[in-house]
């Protein structure tokens, strides 16, 4: 697995019932981009106009919106499946606990800690090669 996708699962994870987050980080990005000079706008180049146009039809809201609901999915049949896994991304990424305390709570040490945290991600990547989310290299 490619770290990007390592990394982006975990930040999907991280704010799952918090998806206004991931939505304004959008927005920044095409707000920073905005050029409202009177000079773009009447050429029609990044003016507000544009950049609406391309916040409305952007593929990373909806990209957003994927993940979120395939995560909301995943947790759902993790918490049937995989109680284990399920425990571990609840303390983690939902409670936002410190890896001490997960530790102490799920009785692991450091080193399995890390083999699970591995091993959470890697299946929750694999799943979403499967569903067609993520596209196999």
């Amino acid at each position: 697995m490619r770290s990007d996708y390592y990394k982006k699962i975990e930040k999907y994870l991280y704010h799952l019932f918090e998806p206004e987050v991931l939505v304004q980080e959008v927005r920044d990005y095409y707000i920073a981009r905005m050029n409202v000079s009177k000079t773009t706008w009447l050429k029609g180049q990044n003016s507000m106009e544009n950049q609406i146009a391309k916040l409305m039809d952007s593929k990373q809201l909806k990209e957003i919106k994927i993940w979120l609901e395939f995560l909301k999915d995943t947790l759902a049949f993790y918490k049937i499946e995989k109680p284990r896994f399920y425990g571990f991304i609840r303390l983690k990424y939902l409670r936002k606990r410190s890896d001490e305390d997960i530790q102490s709570v799920m009785k692991l040490d450091k080193k399995k800690f890390k083999e699970l945290k591995n091993e959470v991600i890697g299946s929750i990547y694999i799943r979403a090669v499967l569903n067609g989310i993520v596209k196999k290299r």
